[in-house]
């Protein structure tokens, strides 16, 4: 089975640094095959015959035996990625003035904050919840800091997501059809 890795919070500002050439070399030599990353900040695709929740255990005592700080990862099938992504909504990218962001959702997100999220979503924002993701826009420039989405480091929940946006986000779908 086709397998993403997406990993939080990693090679952003000279700060916990995972080289994607290592961390491919450790993931092949764990049994994973056809391992790629796409770009810098962990962004992994490999084949594995174990189930998910197999190779979700495998990759996160790899990063534990791997890195003396904690790396936050989130294992999907290229299933699951795509059929997110079927029902992506139309404003999503359809204006190029806004920021169009997808929003991962860790294992340690509480759903919960659905709730909390649609509470402050006011006039600057619109969002769209799938099983794994949640689809951003907000504005770029112009009205950004009247946005919810500018206020999100401050939330709670803000580290159990992992953001891409959305050229990375399309261009790791094709990857996974692709690869």
């Amino acid at each position: 089975m086709r397998y993403l890795m997406l990993l939080r919070g990693i090679n952003v500002g000279g700060h916990n640094r995972v080289v994607m050439k290592e961390l491919r070399e450790n993931l092949a030599a764990v049994g994973f095959t056809n391992v790629s990353s796409y770009i810098n900040s962990g962004n992994l695709i490999f084949d594995s015959s174990h189930s998910q929740t197999d190779v979700t255990q495998m990759v996160q005592q790899l990063l534990a035996q791997n890195y003396i700080f904690p790396v936050t990862s989130l294992i999907l099938s290229a299933q699951d990625y795509q059929q997110d992504f079927l029902t992506v909504p139309q404003w999503w990218g359809s204006d190029r003035e806004l920021r169009h962001n997808a929003l991962f959702l860790l294992p340690s997100f509480d759903r919960q904050s659905f709730a909390r999220i649609q509470s402050q979503v006011g006039d600057y924002d619109q969002v769209a919840y799938t099983a794994n993701i949640i689809f951003w826009t907000a504005p770029f420039k112009k009205d950004y800091s009247k946005s919810f989405y500018s206020k999100l480091m401050k939330e709670s929940f803000y580290k159990d997501i992992t953001i891409r946006n959305r050229n990375t986000a399309l261009k790791l779908g094709n990857l996974l059809k692709n690869s």
